[in-house]
């Protein structure tokens, strides 16, 4: 599962990005322009406003959820959501929480293994 989820994050950072990419060939890096585009008709409010809703819980989640489990390299899925968005930031989280998990399954199956068999010493005569 934790493979899907990179493949996932991939594609979230691939799609949006070519988007952008076409927008940035045509205007440059005009923030004012993505901003009146963004604003510019009700569906495209709608999903702007939708994208930083859901960009704000996804960030408060990753934090929450990533503390607590005491993940490493936690900063990626925040800066892949700041950089990108929830398409990428989320996947990318749940990957790396999918590896801890598979990590702590692996330890714990061999915590629970028995310990190998000591060999037996030969008793002395008496």
């Amino acid at each position: 599962m934790a493979f899907f989820f990179l493949g996932l994050a991939f594609l979230g950072a691939v799609v949006p990005c070519s988007f952008m990419g076409q927008f940035i060939l045509s205007h440059g890096f005009n923030l004012t322009e993505f901003k009146t585009q963004m604003w510019a008709a009700p569906i495209s409010s709608f999903t702007g406003a939708a994208f930083l809703i859901a960009s704000l819980v996804n960030l408060c989640f990753v934090w929450s959820e990533g503390r607590r489990m005491k993940l490493k390299g936690l900063w990626l899925p925040i800066l892949a959501t700041f950089l990108v968005g929830v398409s990428c930031g989320l996947p990318l989280f749940l990957y790396l929480r999918e590896q801890a998990r598979q990590n702590e399954s692996e330890a714990a199956e061999e915590a629970a293994q028995p310990a190998p068999a000591q060999p037996q010493q030969p008793q002395a005569r008496r």
